[in-house]
């Protein structure tokens, strides 16, 4: 039996917990265990790690208060880092938890560091077109899941909102219908649908828009019948209605990672997609159907693709305080993240077959709240996506530092809703909609009359 992962050669009583990269998820995520820690009495101390210090505090510029318990280590690279010979180091020597801040490109090395300092490890997402993943429909991470296992400590991954939070409660409400005892239901399809709107004077994006560009320009992905399905960009549309709106949402798919990982976890389930809308991807649909996407070279100057070209010239991300400035002056007028899935299953109700459609899901509509908070200046996707890892994965640590249970090797949201106990995952849903995550749930009758 693999070792119980405990925390034991560290300070009695304190967690310290090293952030990698620090930007508008990390900053919220941040405050937020810091919170959460607050609240839950524990010493906690961050140590944070990146290639420029100056902007990872003003990444925190309204939780200043903050800097007392963090030691902010600046690196003109992490390559150093990551091979053992960076002197720095040392000021990890008694970190107990590892997280991915920056790119999916440092899950890896993040993994290796973990296993030498004897450490949990979170990160936010998976490289979903990396040549590994693309052959084996298998996140690199796991690779490292027995290593971890024969260390008792858990690396916590593609831990967010969404992927995250979704995984969570979609495998929460999937295990609940998977232990109910009726040998008849079977579970057909999940289908998660996503919505970032955003409704501004300016065009604002959420994410980098080079990332925006490169995920939704990708050819996505469904699984149907129990294979993958390779779609071109912006096809199959679909429309969902989603609470708070008062029209629907056009829908379009979407390769992210709650595809593979529910994928790996429910494989009786044969139909499963996920799909995103709302104002930000209709740019970028925009900038694709006026073939502002192409790779194809600008006229005379071959060495300059039309892609490159507005890749350019698009705004990038707002820093903080334009932001938070933008919110406060009303240029930000209104904005919505919400994922809503839809577990469809049969059953044999009075003679007949029933179809029921499940919904659960969570929304995120109080941004303007954020103005005279310490995460004024995030976005109203970082913010829940910061605070949705940080909810997770402290409750994650918490069963394991406090309760003595057991996580070890690669655990995804829906390993989450299947190890906690279930007064944690209660804990959990309180914790998001005390920082204003809303969930809901409903049940509907599909069955054609």
């Amino acid at each position: 039996m693999d070792a119980p992962a405990t925390i034991s050669s560290h300070p009695p009583g304190q967690l310290t917990i090293a952030f990698f990269g620090l930007g508008a998820v990390g900053s919220s995520m941040l405050i937020c265990l810091s919170e959460l820690a607050d609240r839950d009495d524990v010493p906690l101390r961050f140590v944070v790690v990146v290639l420029n210090v100056d902007l990872a505090r003003d990444a925190l510029f309204h939780a200043e208060r903050l800097f007392d318990r963090i030691d902010f280590v600046g690196l003109p690279d992490f390559a150093p880092l990551f091979d053992g010979s960076a002197p720095e180091l040392e000021r990890l020597a008694d970190v107990q938890v590892l997280v991915n801040a920056a790119q999916p490109g440092f899950n890896q090395p993040l993994l290796e560091l973990g296993l030498s300092l004897d450490a949990h490890v979170v990160d936010l997402a998976s490289d979903m077109y990396d040549t590994e993943t693309e052959r084996s429909l298998t996140f690199s991470q796991y690779s490292f899941d027995q290593a971890y296992r024969a260390r008792g400590r858990s690396a916590l991954i593609n831990l967010g909102i969404s992927p995250g939070v979704t995984n969570f409660l979609i495998g929460l409400r999937l295990h609940q219908l998977r232990g109910s005892r009726r040998r008849d239901l079977e579970i057909k399809s999940v289908d998660l649908y996503l919505l970032e709107d955003i409704d501004a004077d300016e065009i604002v994006f959420s994410w980098s828009p080079l990332v925006a560009l490169e995920e939704l320009a990708e050819r996505p992905r469904l699984l149907r019948d129990g294979r993958i399905q390779v779609l071109d960009p912006f096809s199959a549309a679909r429309e969902h209605q989603f609470p708070g709106e008062v029209e629907p949402t056009r829908q379009y798919p979407l390769y992210q990672e709650e595809l593979l990982s529910l994928h790996r976890s429910f494989p009786e389930i044969e139909s499963i997609g996920v799909y995103t809308g709302g104002s930000e991807v209709e740019l970028v649909k925009a900038l694709f159907k006026l073939n502002l996407l192409s790779k194809r070279t600008l006229p005379q100057q071959s060495e300059l693709t039309v892609e490159a070209m507005v890749r350019a010239i698009l705004p990038g991300m707002n820093k903080p305080r334009r932001i938070e400035e933008y919110l406060r002056n009303g240029v930000i007028r209104r904005a919505h993240f919400a994922a809503a899935a839809e577990i469809r299953y049969t059953e044999n109700v009075r003679n007949d077959r029933q179809v029921t459609i499940e919904t659960v899901g969570l929304s995120y509509l109080r941004y303007r709240g954020l103005l005279g908070s310490p995460y004024a200046g995030a976005t109203y996707i970082s913010y829940p996506t910061g605070v949705g890892a940080a909810i997770l994965a402290w409750h994650a640590l918490a069963f394991v530092r406090e309760e003595g249970g057991e996580l070890a090797g690669v655990v995804t949201g829906e390993d989450l809703a299947r190890l906690l106990p279930r007064s944690q995952a209660d804990a959990i849903r309180r914790d998001l909609v005390a920082w204003d995550i809303d969930l809901f749930e409903s049940v509907r009758d599909a069955t054609p009359v």
